[in-house]
This record gives C-alpha cells, structure tokens and sequence, in this order.
C-alpha cells in the first residue's frame, strides 16, 4: 500500500544524527519537567515554562537571561506572560497543550517531523530547494536528522530564522546561524 514510500523510510532508518552546517548547536538547556516555549516575535528571545517556574534564553548566545521559580503561571489561549526582557509581552507557546512553533524560515529551510518506529519521533532539517519526498517525485531531497526521541515537545524556528530550538521534556537543544 505504501511501497512508494520505501525508499523514503530506508533512508531515514539509515540516517545518523548530524549536526548541519550552517546551523550549529548553541547550547542544550537543561529543564525540569518543560511544559510549553516559545519565540519572541521580534528577537531572538526564548521563553521555556516547566513545573519549576519560566525562563527566558537568548538564542544567539545561548545565555539564559531570565529566570523565575513561580510554580504557577498563566499559560491560557497557548499564551504565556514574558519574563525579564520579554515582560509586558504575550509569547505564543507551543508545548503539552498543543500549539505550534513556525517550521519553515523565509529562505526556505523547514523542519520536518516523522515518526517510523514509534513513539520515536524524527526530527529533519531540510534544505532551501529541498522536499522530503523528493526522491517519489524526482526532487532533490536533502535533509538532515537533527533528533530523534520519544519525548519531543516542541520543535520550530524563531520568527527571525536565525534560530531553531527541539524542546523534549527534560531539555532544549538551540541551533542558531551567524547569517542568512
């Protein structure tokens, strides 16, 4: 029934994970019990909830330069009330409760999610140019495993597409470029 995928799901299976250029892994933070993230809409400014409070990473430096310890916060509509620099600011979250993160960068680099041997989850990054099935439809398809996980959370660029951050429930691995 789905033997045009084959190909496809032999690739994947074969995949290392890698770590792609130009993008490069800024940090991985470790979080308690994550809930919900999300992106600043003008910076690169990132707010992680957890059952232990919220914090708020840079993503260009990997610096996290907000925290709180409150173990209540409103997270209503996939909103979340800023901390630190993103104070006064309502962040759209993605997490537990649903919600999404952007995938796809204006220049055309996108993330991709696939599960084949569940509950793990694929996380590919793909190129500008690129699709995932390229190869059913004579397409290039160049692409890269990022992750793959059973606890995935989150995953998604920042509304910049300087940044790109997958979020498991215990950690958040952010990559980040120097230029477009």
């Amino acid at each position: 029934m789905y033997e045009h995928l084959e190909p496809l799901t032999k690739k994947l299976l074969s995949l290392k994970i890698e770590k792609p250029p130009p993008w490069e892994l800024q940090t991985v933070i470790s979080v308690d019990g994550l809930s919900s993230d999300g992106f600043d809409r003008d910076t690169e400014n990132f707010l992680i909830l957890s059952h232990s409070g919220r914090g708020v990473v840079n993503c260009s430096t990997g610096e996290k330069t907000a925290r709180d310890y409150e173990d209540y916060y409103e997270n209503k509509y996939l909103e979340a009330e800023g901390i630190g620099c993103l104070k006064g600011k309502l962040i759209k979250m993605a997490g537990l409760l649903g919600g999404g993160l952007p995938i796809s960068t204006e220049d055309g680099w996108c993330l991709e999610s696939m599960t084949i041997n569940f509950p793990e989850e694929m996380i590919l990054l793909v190129e500008p140019g690129s699709d995932l099935y390229g190869m059913t439809c004579n397409r290039p398809d160049n692409f890269t495993k990022i992750e793959q996980q059973a606890n995935i959370r989150a995953y998604g660029f920042s509304y910049t597409g300087q940044s790109f951050i997958v979020a498991t429930s215990s950690d958040v691995s952010i990559y980040n470029r120097s230029n477009k």
